[in-house]
């Protein structure tokens, strides 16, 4: 059984906040490039079974995109309190009986928000590439059309093995956590 400490536990969660805050920095500078330097129409949809692009203003695709990046940012920005605040019953984790201490609330808490901020990131990179992309058609630059399916498939297969490694290891076996000082099983 391998042992997690606390402190790679919260280094483990101060950088997946820092990947997940960086990637939103990268889609603000991004935007603000867009903006300021970027071309006056951008694809805003892309059609498909030829029926070509739609271009919207510049402005007006940053704002909506803006939008959809905010609401993300304050879904998994939100989870770390949440997490925190739920009652155990309501918490989808293996062995829940074994995460009710006070103390084990707080590790629970501290890895789920690392994980989530780590799917963050991810998303964030997406929603990057879709910014390219439409940048790119706005610049007069065809995008491969494979370079959708690409695009999706590698974030679903990242984001599946974030999961994976979520639950197939020992970040949330409570068991784990035996040979830490004060974290004896019940």
């Amino acid at each position: 059984m391998t042992v997690i400490d606390e402190r790679s536990d919260a280094r483990f969660a101060s950088l997946a906040r820092l990947a997940f805050w960086t990637t939103v920095a990268l889609y603000a500078a991004l935007a603000v490039w867009l903006l300021v330097a970027g071309p006056p129409e951008v694809v805003g949809h892309f059609g498909a079974n030829d029926g070509g692009p739609r271009f919207d203003p510049t402005p007006v695709f940053v704002g909506y995109m803006t939008l959809i990046v905010a609401v993300l940012v304050g879904i998994f920005v939100s989870v770390a309190p949440f997490a925190r605040r739920i009652p155990i019953e309501f918490v989808n984790v293996p062995n829940r009986e074994l995460w009710e201490t006070p103390e084990r609330r707080i590790i629970l808490a501290r890895r789920i928000s690392a994980d989530m901020y780590l799917m963050g990131a991810v998303t964030m990179l997406l929603m990057i590439a879709m910014v390219l992309a439409s940048t790119l058609g706005g610049l007069g630059t065809t995008v491969p059309e494979t370079f959708f399916v690409v695009m999706t498939t590698a974030y679903m297969v990242i984001l599946g093995v974030i999961v994976l490694t979520m639950f197939r290891g020992d970040r949330y076996n409570p068991r784990a956590l035996d040979d830490e000082p004060g974290f004896a099983t019940p």
